[in-house]
């Protein structure tokens, strides 16, 4: 492959795996219902998800003076927990699962606590890495050679974590799942990762297996 191509696709890859990532990183869909739950949902004009670090059930109170008055119903309630906020007169209610698992110590909410923590610093180690690549493949196109100094062992570091950081997190988290009776399935968010994953370890291996051909 022609060498400018080939720096053209890995610095694409590279973006693409910074964007997706970010994108992935701070989404709240990683898991979703499926099935009979996700139906029941929608019969109950409900939905909901699982983010790395909480869940969120919304569902639509009818109007928005219904929704304020639900909302400082159950936040006055002995057993409030979670941020409970209103849109309109849609109702979000937003459970932390570290909060969860300190409040009742329940298992399910301490592996999804400790899963997600895995998942985050796995994704955002791998986004850091992915953004040093893409200032690295990309600044020198536009004549700025701020990256020069970058060793070649960092190089070749950055190169190969931004997808590897990104695959661990997702392993470690997907590991530390409960099993549960709820049927649940990987929403946007988990796919936007795989892909972000995906796009880290194509420019590495464009970046070690394309051979550099001098353009004519």
């Amino acid at each position: 492959m022609e060498a400018n191509m080939k720096n053209m696709m890995m610095t694409a890859l590279a973006t693409l795996c910074l964007v997706l990532g970010i994108v992935a990183a701070m989404g709240g869909t990683w898991l979703v219902p499926v099935g009979d739950d996700a139906k029941e949902m929608e019969d109950a004009d409900m939905d909901m998800g699982y983010g790395l670090t909480s869940a969120w059930t919304m569902m639509d109170a009818g109007d928005a003076d219904t929704c304020k008055l639900t909302k400082e119903m159950m936040e006055s309630g002995d057993d409030s927990s979670g941020e409970i906020e209103c849109d309109g007169s849609e109702l979000t209610m937003t459970m932390s699962f570290s909060d969860a698992c300190d409040e009742t110590d329940d298992d399910d909410a301490c592996d999804m606590a400790t899963g997600g923590m895995i998942g985050t610093i796995g994704m955002w180690a791998g986004i850091l890495c992915a953004l040093v690549l893409t200032l690295s493949l990309a600044l020198p196109r536009f004549g700025v050679d701020a990256m020069d100094n970058l060793p070649d062992m960092a190089k070749t570091i950055t190169m190969w974590g931004a997808g590897a950081l990104m695959l661990v997190g997702m392993l470690g988290w997907y590991i530390m799942l409960p099993d549960t009776d709820s049927e649940t399935g990987l929403g946007m968010s988990g796919w936007l990762a795989g892909a972000a994953m995906t796009m880290g370890l194509g420019a590495a291996a464009t970046s070690q297996f394309v051979e550099s051909e001098a353009g004519e």
